[in-house]
């Protein structure tokens, strides 16, 4: 005869199905604290089954916490886990470990081992309790003060370092760059091999089609900026406005610095 109360309250601790909730207990001799950890050894176990689904879904959130800037992209197989209390709640206790970490951190591998194993079995031991494939999809540490957006649905969010200028600008920028997702900031962040590979083209599309040598290079440059602008930050139209650039709504006193875009959906 089961121990109903017992039954009740393993399950609403863990939210393991019934009946690995009663074969936990019989294995533990009606104990719950060995009961839980039983379920908890099942749940990663049962993860590792689960690890090659397809993630499309979950929750993307940057924060402050413990004065750092904190952004955790954590990934489920369907929307209706996505908006799960519980899954919020796995959100949540993961993105405050990751905050106990070291101040800077851009991935996951950044991550102390021993804190990583920490977040990687927690995901596991849910993933366990639910029967999807979870994950880490992203991880983003900073001490420095950027300004930051999320979007509402929180299936992206963005920041923005900058220096001088205001909140009101540095939000429209977040805006611009969650709306249209820019690879760099400006001409001089993007990769030298890749423009010279791209003025290495255009020269010999040029010189094929009988151009001038002394107007090759003023073209080159314009057909460069031209195939670059919609991945550049300050180049791209501006979203509000597409007489605009980006640049032309910046003020003087302004220097954006960098920005990071954390989304479920590139």
């Amino acid at each position: 005869m089961w121990n109903i109360e017992l039954l009740k309250q393993l399950r609403d601790m863990t939210f393991a199905p019934l009946k690995d909730c009663k074969e936990a207990l019989a294995e533990a001799g009606d104990d719950l604290e060995q009961a839980q950890e039983i379920l908890k050894k099942k749940g990663i176990a049962k993860a590792g089954n689960r690890a090659e689904r397809d993630t499309k879904e979950g929750i993307v959130k940057i924060v402050e916490i413990h004065e750092k800037t904190v952004g955790l992209k954590l990934l489920c197989e369907t929307d209706f886990v996505a908006k799960n209390e519980n899954f919020q709640a796995l959100f949540d206790s993961v993105l405050n470990k990751i905050a106990q970490g070291s101040n800077e951190i851009t991935a996951l591998a950044d991550l102390d081992p021993a804190l990583a194993q920490t977040v990687e079995d927690e995901v596991k031991e849910f993933m366990g309790k639910t029967g999807e494939n979870m994950k880490i999809g992203g991880v983003f540490v900073t001490q420095k003060k950027p300004f930051i957006y999320n979007h509402p649905g929180n299936k992206v969010a963005t920041i923005i370092f900058f220096e001088g200028g205001n909140d009101d600008i540095a939000k429209e920028l977040a805006l611009q760059v969650t709306a249209m997702n820019p690879t760099y900031v400006s001409f001089e962040d993007v990769d030298q091999s890749g423009i010279a590979s791209m003025k290495e083209e255009f020269t010999a599309e040029l010189k094929a089609a009988g151009k001038p040598d002394a107007m090759i290079a003023q073209i080159v440059d314009g057909k460069i900026k031209k195939s670059l602008a919609d991945v550049v930050l300050l180049e791209q139209e501006y979203i509000r406005d597409g007489a605009k650039k980006v640049k032309d709504i910046i003020p003087a006193d302004m220097k954006v610095i960098a920005f990071v875009r954390m989304a479920i959906w590139s």
